[in-house]
Order: C-alpha cells, then sequence, then structure tokens
C-alpha cells in the first residue's frame, strides 16, 4: 500500500494523538549514489518523536555517515535530525536532534543519505510523529 506521505502528494495526517510515520529505504549503488532518498513528508504542526533504522547490509567504504534531514543538503554528517546513525547491522532507535524547531512550522520533506564515501549499505529508516490534540 503507498504511504499518504510519499514525495510527491499533499500531506495528510490522520488526526491529532495518533502515532504515525514515514518509511523509506537508502540503497547505495556507488560512492555516496545515490546522494539522498526522500522518504516522505510529514505535516506542519507535528512533532517528530523517533527515527528508526534497520542496517540490511552495512554502509561501507570511504569514512561513511549515515544521516537523516530536512533538505538534501541535511544528510549524512550534517543531518539536521540526527548525524550519528550506526552504519554497522542492526537496528537502532534515536531521537532527533533540537537542531529542528518542532512542531513543524510547515509541510516538512524528509530526507536520508550518507557523506564521507561510502560505496554500499542498503537501510530502512521509519520516522514517527504526532500531531498533539490541542
Amino acid at each position: 500500500m503507498p504511504s499518504l506521505f510519499d514525495s510527491n502528494l499533499p500531506v495528510r495526517e490522520v488526526g491529532p494523538s495518533g502515532i504515525q510515520y514515514v518509511c523509506g529505504r537508502h540503497t547505495l549503488t556507488a560512492a555516496d549514489t545515490p546522494a539522498n532518498t526522500k522518504i516522505g513528508r510529514i505535516p506542519a504542526g507535528c512533532v517528530i518523536t523517533v527515527i528508526s533504522s534497520r542496517v540490511v547490509t552495512a554502509v561501507t567504504g570511504g569514512t561513511p555517515v549515515l544521516g537523516i534531514g530536512t533538505t538534501t543538503a541535511t544528510v549524512g554528517t550534517n543531518g539536521n535530525l540526527n548525524a550519528v546513525m550506526a552504519e554497522a547491522l542492526g537496528s537502532e532507535n534515536l531521537v532527533p536532534s533540537a537542531t529542528v524547531a518542532q512542531p513543524l512550522a510547515s509541510d516538512t520533506d524528509i530526507y536520508v543519505g550518507t557523506t564521507g564515501g561510502a560505496t554500499a549499505g542498503d537501510v530502512i529508516v521509519a520516522v514517527g510523529f504526532v500531531r498533539p490534540g490541542f
């Protein structure tokens, strides 16, 4: 089933206080290629609560840094949501950094990507969020 938060669709949310997420897969084929993958868009007024990742194939080559951000330029070491994601096989849950003001002021795209010349790797990332019920 396609996500309601896919790249070019208007953003949707299921209502206040419901936990929701956007999810995507980033698979490297050459040095930082693709540099980033858009995994979705989160609606204005929402709060990001968790960043979950599953490294299926270790991110290797060069000095890889896996990071998640709100623009194509804010991934890897520049990740403004999180720039310290594990590159080794396994799963982890992270909190978003305080760099991005929340609740989100506008509809916000979410990207995952690498810097440092990573040449291989396969990662699934989910970003959980809620819209506070006021």
